[in-house]
């Protein structure tokens, strides 16, 4: 056996080995950080539970920790936490924002749409301009591979102008998807209030 195919050994071997390395520590990265996060809010709730006269800038910050936004108050994050799947509602909340309201004088569902998007067809207009939005954008960065128009370039050349395209049209594609997915979980979030609500509850 030569250099070169010691070489190609290591390279094929070595390849799903390293990328399973990666994955693996991306997991337990992940694991890790659900595990603090835990901690956090077990921690923090609990101390609510027992100091009600807790400082409010001490209570919005530990709030604002939970949900990972600095733009919520306590008072919107508190009223998310009573909710059904609280973890989900808060993760909705936080993604549908630019479409909703906290209202704290409502006794039943404090959470709902602003004046402008009140009615469902601003929002279905807004679903469907991004849905679309998203599938132009998915064909201009894949044309250089999808269209015949550009089989004249050489293969040097296609991979180039693949590379261009996907680098601008990737990325605005999925932000345009994001866009729908935000109005589409303020809706699921607006219509399973009423179903659920529950109180805060930390374990002593």
């Amino acid at each position: 056996m030569n250099f070169d195919d010691l070489i190609k050994l290591v390279t094929l071997f070595g390849g799903p080995v390293a990328t399973w390395k990666v994955m693996e520590e991306l997991l337990r990265g992940r694991r890790s950080h659900l595990r603090e996060e835990y901690k956090f809010a077990r921690d923090f709730l609990k101390e609510v539970d027992d100091n009600p006269k807790m400082h409010p800038f001490l209570k919005q910050k530990g709030y604002q920790a939970i949900a990972g936004d600095t733009s919520l108050s306590a008072g919107e994050i508190e009223y998310i936490l009573s909710l059904h799947d609280s973890a989900r509602a808060l993760k909705d909340y936080v993604l549908g924002k630019p479409y909703l309201e906290h209202l704290t004088t409502a006794t039943s569902r404090q959470i709902v749409f602003k004046q402008r998007y009140e009615s469902p067809w601003p929002r279905r207009v807004r679903k469907v301009f991004f849905f679309v939005l998203y599938l132009i954008c998915c064909l201009a960065a894949s044309a250089p591979v999808a269209f015949p128009v550009f089989k004249s370039l050489s293969p040097t050349q296609a991979i180039i102008t693949f590379a261009f395209t996907a680098l601008v049209f990737f990325p605005l594609g999925f932000l345009a998807l994001r866009a729908g997915v935000r109005i589409a979980r303020a809706e699921a979030l607006v219509k399973s209030q009423p179903r659920h609500t529950q109180g805060i509850v930390v374990a002593p």
